[in-house]
């Protein structure tokens, strides 16, 4: 019976997908019966190429390979009735003769040559040089220099050297535009496409091998029969991120054609992402990357690998927020149903939770002695009873308030006291003044003098004495206990492997957490985190708590979500800090770079809230109008905001929702625009993203910022710019970013 590939491609119109699962299952059971008219083409570069009748107006384009004797079909994709023939007639599948990669072609006449040899390095037109009379560039335009040929590449190089099609190449090459270098590389196979990305980026041709794991085709494998090298490229890392082997699996085409995941996160991985979902590391191992890089895809793939290979394995799957490691937890269902899943923390299976979750978790299943003893080590008492948890503020202010002090407001502050507290004291499981005095504080940047310490100390006891008055412990707190709870334990902790997302917001209570829930040993601990996007907690290194990442840190650079142009706007944001990773070095984004490309994002000034209002409505109109399928946020930095947006949208006739739980899939409620605040938005992605209120009185927020520390002031600074950063790029098409007044410091 034939087998059946698919091969990653524009996804089916739902009209046509119960129609193209049923020709595809009757090809795999007789692909001669007469109904589905598998046919060759007439006049095709690729004699193999065959289309299939879907429906009247409609043929599936296919290529019919032979391995060891048996029929295997590559399905390409579904056109309209005579828009499959031209298709089908110049397609052509291929093992990349210097790679092995499997890809489809689209061939072409070959496209004039470059004005200098193709063999030689190109060389930018110089100075003065006369322009087409027909596409002349705006005098004040400066001259393009083409990346790829300025480097030295020529069409034989990059054949030779990487296994690009000489078409794609030439057209590069002869690229006078950054719009003609997109045409070249539109028709390419997509690992050819991230190639000339990473050339057009200033990747040297080794980088570019390494992140889409390219070889070289071994002499003894040349002359291997058609067949054979058609099975043999499926080994290929770059094969995977386009082609997937179905066989006979019906189920298995079913869920990929219905949920149209074979363009999806759930079937095609990136040889960069594969990587890391598949290799082991004696030790922690720290993924980071850019928002929208593709970091939680792997971690979700990475969970779902170390459970498959030992369904007795106990794999926690944990984040910063239950809301974040619910869409976790529904993401690998959706990925892998029939998963083993944990019925308890500590179970075999996958066990999906939030970071203070699991803390909350393991202080109610000890026993009285184990927190007593968890107590005295912790908080240097054995008083503890807990019956709810708390973000601290209102406790601080009490302290401060019933302490005698001379603290002077910079430090009488919940937020500096608060971070002295998780970084210092908590960190170090400090329980009397006498250590805390002794302590190094290197780190915290605001410097204190043995008599401030005595006084914030002061302060401390007041918090703990408040917190066990009020039968209540801060959320750090209670994940310290929790860590102090399973290092008394003899045994293994509660899980072979964890596997975190956002990472970069945990606090000293979280790490302190992390690294007693495994016991350190071979892929014990998987952290994606991206220190860009840092918008709650302060920055610690690793190092601190016992998690040694040095050697075992890689990063991604290749953005998925969003179009070069909005991806450019957004990293803009940052350039205006410096950023360190959670290892105590610099992290940069110079390297970050997309595929797509799309409009430039809007910048619109109003003269009031009422004039932003006007601009987001129009936009809102527009957008809806260009396409039912759109999906609008609109973000804004505080709930105050937030509220007024849909009120001002309702007064212009726009129906909004507050809440991304409110929508059903199965409703036009997706497309409802959502109106949330930029924290909020964490995690998710948009078609279209509004960004409203970024005035110079909004963002960054005076009232967070007054009376804090310089260090202090200066980290909050740094995560509220984090903070427009995320929010700028939830958008994958289009982005509108308006304010009235003085525009934010972030802006300029």
């Amino acid at each position: 019976m034939p087998t059946i590939t698919m091969m990653k491609s524009k996804k089916i119109d739902g009209s046509l997908k119960k129609k193209v699962f049923d020709m595809l299952t009757k090809i795999t059971e007789d692909d001669t019966t007469p109904g589905l008219h598998v046919e060759p083409v007439k006049n095709a570069v690729d004699p193999r190429v065959r289309t299939a009748r879907v429906d009247i107006n409609h043929r599936a384009i296919l290529f019919k390979e032979t391995v060891e004797d048996d029929t295997h079909y590559i399905y390409v994709g579904t056109w309209p009735h005579d828009d499959a023939y031209v298709e089908a007639s110049r397609k052509r599948l291929q093992v990349n003769p210097i790679n092995g990669v499997l890809e489809v072609l689209n061939e072409a006449p070959l496209p004039p040559e470059p004005k200098t040899s193709p063999e030689s390095p190109f060389t930018p037109p110089k100075e003065g040089t006369p322009k087409s009379p027909g596409n002349p560039e705006p005098p004040t335009a400066p001259a393009f220099v083409n990346p790829i040929g300025s480097a030295g590449h020529t069409v034989k190089s990059l054949y030779d050297e990487l296994g690009l099609d000489r078409r794609v190449t030439s057209a590069a090459l002869a690229a006078r535009s950054e719009a003609e270098l997109d045409a070249a590389a539109e028709d390419a196979p997509a690992w050819q496409q991230d190639a000339l990305l990473g050339l057009r980026a200033g990747m040297s041709v080794d980088d570019i091998k390494d992140e889409l794991q390219l070889g070289t085709v071994p002499e003894e494998e040349r002359n291997l029969s058609e067949g054979e090298r058609f099975k043999k490229s499926f080994d290929q890392p770059a094969t995977k991120m386009q082609f997937t082997y179905v066989g006979e699996d019906a189920e298995a085409l079913k869920d990929i054609i219905e949920n149209s995941s074979f363009d999806a996160w759930r079937t095609f991985l990136h040889p960069s992402q594969q990587r890391y979902v598949d290799k082991h590391w004696k030790g922690p191992f720290r993924l980071s990357g850019g928002a929208g890089t593709g970091k939680t895809v792997v971690v979700l793939h990475r969970a779902r690998a170390l459970a498959r290979a030992n369904p007795e394995a106990r794999v926690v799957v944990t984040t910063y927020t239950n809301g974040l490691a619910d869409s976790l937890d529904a993401q690998l269902r959706l990925l892998d149903p029939d998963l083993p899943r944990a019925a308890h923390l500590g179970g075999p299976g996958v066990y999906v939770r939030g970071i203070d979750s699991l803390g909350a978790q393991v202080v109610k299943a000890a026993s009285p002695a184990e927190l007593t003893s968890a107590g005295l080590a912790v908080l240097g008492s054995s008083d503890v009873r807990l019956q709810n948890r708390t973000d601290g503020r209102e406790q601080w202010d009490e302290a401060l308030t019933v302490t005698t002090h001379a603290l002077d407001p910079a430090l009488a502050n919940p937020t500096f006291l608060r971070d002295e507290y998780e970084a210092i004291v908590l960190a170090n499981s400090i329980t009397t003044k006498a250590e805390y005095l002794k302590i190094s504080r290197a780190g915290r940047g605001t410097a204190l003098s043995r008599a401030r310490r005595v006084d914030v100390w002061n302060v401390v006891e007041a918090f703990r004495t408040i917190c066990r008055r009020q039968v209540t412990a801060s959320f750090a707190e209670v994940d310290a206990l929790a860590a102090a709870i399973l290092n008394s334990r003899i045994g293994p902790g509660i899980a072979d492997h964890v596997v975190v997302d956002e990472a970069q917001d945990f606090n000293a209570g979280h790490w302190l957490l992390l690294r007693a829930a495994a016991a350190p040993g071979q892929d014990d601990l998987f952290i994606a985190e991206d220190s860009h996007q840092r918008i709650y907690g302060q920055r610690i290194p690793l190092s601190r708590f016992g998690i040694k990442i040095v050697g075992r840190s890689r990063r991604l650079t290749l953005n998925y979500r969003t179009t070069a142009e909005n991806l450019h706007y957004a990293v803009g944001i940052l350039s205006g800090d410096s950023y360190l990773d959670i290892e105590d070095l610099s992290e940069s984004t110079t390297d970050y770079r997309s595929l797509r490309s799309g409009p430039v994002p809007v910048v619109k000034h109003g003269k009031s809230f009422a004039d932003e209002l006007d601009a987001a409505a129009e936009a809102i109109k527009r957008w809806r109008g260009a396409s039912e399928k759109a999906t609008i946020g609109i973000l804004s930095r505080s709930k105050y905001q937030a509220s007024r947006i849909v009120e001002g949208l309702n007064e212009h006739g726009i129906r909004s929702r507050t809440s991304a739980t409110t929508a059903s899939k199965n409703s036009n409620d997706q497309q409802i625009p959502l109106v949330m605040t930029m924290h909020g938005a964490k995690g998710m992605e948009f078609s279209h993203v509004i960004l409203i209120g970024v005035g110079a009185n909004s963002i960054p927020q005076a009232s967070i910022l007054n009376s804090l520390a310089d260090a202090e002031r200066q980290d909050m600074l740094q995560r509220e710019r984090s903070l427009l950063y995320v929010a700028a790029s939830r958008a994958r098409d289009e982005l509108l970013v308006t304010y009235s007044g003085d525009p934010s410091e972030f802006l300029k």
